[in-house]
């Protein structure tokens, strides 16, 4: 079960770029409000996908491997923007911080979508 999951975590990467790009750049969203959207309806979206595609709760190791792969997916893009700041000028020990707590928005959200409790509401109703 491991492509299905590599897989899932790299659409969840693409979508991460792109919904933040739209809630930034267009909507206009921006702050804390905006990165804890972007990050639940990309965790949501991801566990209603794997429970209506599988129709069974995760085990834990695809939740550790899509946790692990969408966060260092995450982490590397995350890494350059940090890179990109630092060329400019670099971040004070606050705005690693505000990256820091930003980026660990993504990985909790998708570890708490796919907890047994949250994913079996995502099941289709003969499979709870």
């Amino acid at each position: 079960m491991t492509n299905p999951v590599r897989y899932l975590a790299l659409a969840g990467i693409l979508a991460a770029f792109f919904l933040n790009v739209v809630a930034r750049g267009l909507l206009r969203v921006g702050g804390v409000p905006a990165t804890l959207l972007v990050a639940a309806v990309i965790a949501a979206a991801m566990a209603f996908w794997f429970a209506r595609r599988h129709k069974r709760l995760a085990e834990i190791g695809e939740r550790w491997r899509l946790t692990a792969l969408y966060g260092g997916g995450l982490a590397v893009l995350y890494a350059i923007l940090v890179g990109m700041a630092a060329w400019k000028n670099t971040p004070s020990p606050a705005a690693l911080l505000i990256y820091a707590l930003n980026y660990l928005c993504y990985p909790l959200c998708v570890w708490w979508f796919f907890r047994p409790g949250v994913l079996a509401r995502f099941l289709p109703a003969g499979r709870r």
